[in-house]
């Protein structure tokens, strides 16, 4: 298992995105993005957190290379985009809804991106396993879309995500339609693979539970215009489990990042006003 490192070394650490002054705004006007600045660490889980509007998504997929900026920059390790797809500089996507092609098998839901890239055939096969494995979906490669729970079709999009064997992972808010119970054993796989890959993780969520639970560090977004106001550190170790979720350090956390929350919502309300 390959541990991240201490929340406190963060700064020491060699930045996997830099985005500095991103400006986005669109054809009709609206401000999505005003100055935001922001760097994400390799080893990191950071969490996005903010109003609905406030510019979570569209911050994260202009992260991803899914958008462009009015003004500002967006670099990839220290360089510009065209140095993803080198090794060690691989990120993927993971959407908010599973978009499954419902008349394909699991296996060839998560095999897309392999085929869009022409990987053979005997070396696409064992990356799909891994991915299914990763995922705990091996005994339902054969298995449409319509037979699975949407836990499971959650899961197999993150496998498509994973079967191209990233470095970074940007996640858009993929467990929001998600029972509680099923959302809580989602956020531990995707922890434990956090922590057995070693990834950097950018995650989008409107759940401040989800986001202390998660997170080395939480970055607080308000709307209207969208930016960030506050990052807040998650200074608790890993792996986590069930009893910081009922301990009160997590409680803590939560409580800070919910005032956060809340000054960052009237801080939109008044820029509405």
């Amino acid at each position: 298992m390959i541990s991240p490192e201490p929340v406190t070394t963060a700064g020491k650490r060699r930045p996997v995105i830099e985005a500095r002054d991103v400006n986005k705004v669109y054809a009709n006007g609206t401000v999505a993005l005003q100055g935001a600045t922001l760097d994400i660490r390799q080893g990191e889980f950071v969490s996005l957190l903010g109003p609905s509007g406030c510019g979570k998504s569209t911050l994260l997929r202009i992260m991803a290379g899914l958008g462009d900026v009015t003004s500002g920059s967006v670099k990839w390790w220290e360089q510009d985009y065209n140095v993803v797809g080198d090794k060690g500089r691989k990120l993927a996507f993971v959407f908010q809804n599973a978009t499954l092609m419902p008349w394909a098998r699991v296996r060839k839901n998560v095999s897309l991106p392999l085929d869009l890239e022409n990987v053979k055939a005997e070396d696409a096969g064992h990356k799909i396993d891994q991915a299914l494995a990763m995922v705990g979906l091996s005994n339902f490669a054969d298995s449409f879309p319509r037979e699975l729970s949407g836990g499971m079709q959650m899961r197999t999009s993150i496998a498509r995500a994973l079967v191209t064997e990233p470095d970074l992972l940007l996640m858009d808010e993929p467990f929001g339609a998600l029972d509680e119970m099923t959302r809580n054993r989602l956020n531990d796989d995707i922890l434990q693979l956090w922590q057995d890959n070693g990834w950097t993780i950018m995650f989008v969520t409107h759940s401040v539970y989800e986001a202390v639970y998660l997170s080395s560090r939480v970055v607080v977004m308000a709307a209207r215009p969208g930016r960030i106001v506050e990052e807040i550190s998650i200074d608790e170790p890993f792996p986590r489990g069930p009893d910081f979720r009922v301990s009160q350090s997590f409680a803590d956390y939560c409580r800070r990042v919910s005032e956060s929350l809340e000054k960052a919502s009237t801080m939109g309300r008044e820029v509405s006003a």
